[in-house]
């Protein structure tokens, strides 16, 4: 009986390895499984594992920042937000906080934005991913987008999968995870 229980669960490991991911437009399951499956941390090497982030992760960093945000004062939040071994970055996630406008109000990442706008920012695929953050957060309280970023650990660009979620009608935080990693 255990012989025979072993094959079912290659196959069915296997089929879950060569499911198709779900784009960064499709509602996410939030169970851990799929997360962890959709981060390629069942193929990532052991190293890649402690030392980058998962989706999952990032979303709990962005929940974690909007309630620190709720019950304390903005610029303090956003001074957290940028310390390198605090709370809000964790391995190699960051925040950022946008407004509606494009205006960057804090970066986690690279401090040189803050301040800057950020609205026709193209990712290399000359996608527009701050228009299509705006626009999410006009048609949604949260959700999930992908874009190619450069990746502040290796200095390469990345397709990156965000969560964002608004903190009120004119302020988003986002955190993304750097996908896949095999």
């Amino acid at each position: 009986m255990k012989r025979a229980l072993i094959p079912f669960f290659i196959i069915a490991f296997c089929i879950n390895l060569s499911a198709e991911s779900p784009t960064a437009n499709e509602p996410m399951d939030e169970s851990l499984l799929e997360q962890s499956t959709f981060s390629g941390s069942v193929l990532s090497s052991r190293e890649d594992r402690f030392k980058y982030g998962t989706p999952l992760e990032a979303k709990i960093i962005v929940e974690d920042a909007i309630i620190y945000m709720q019950v304390g004062d903005l610029e303090n939040a956003f001074l957290d937000f940028r310390k390198k071994e605090g709370r809000f970055q964790f391995k190699d996630l960051y925040l950022f906080v946008i407004d509606m406008d494009g205006n960057v109000l804090c970066h986690g990442g690279e401090e040189d934005l803050i301040g800057t706008n950020v609205i026709d920012l193209k990712d290399s695929a000359g996608k527009y991913f701050i228009k299509d953050f705006i626009k999410l957060m006009e048609e949604s309280d949260n959700g999930w987008k992908e874009y190619y970023w450069r990746n502040y650990e290796t200095q390469k660009v990345e397709m990156k999968l965000t969560y964002l979620k608004k903190f009120n009608d004119n302020i988003f935080v986002g955190c993304g995870a750097y996908q896949p990693r095999y």
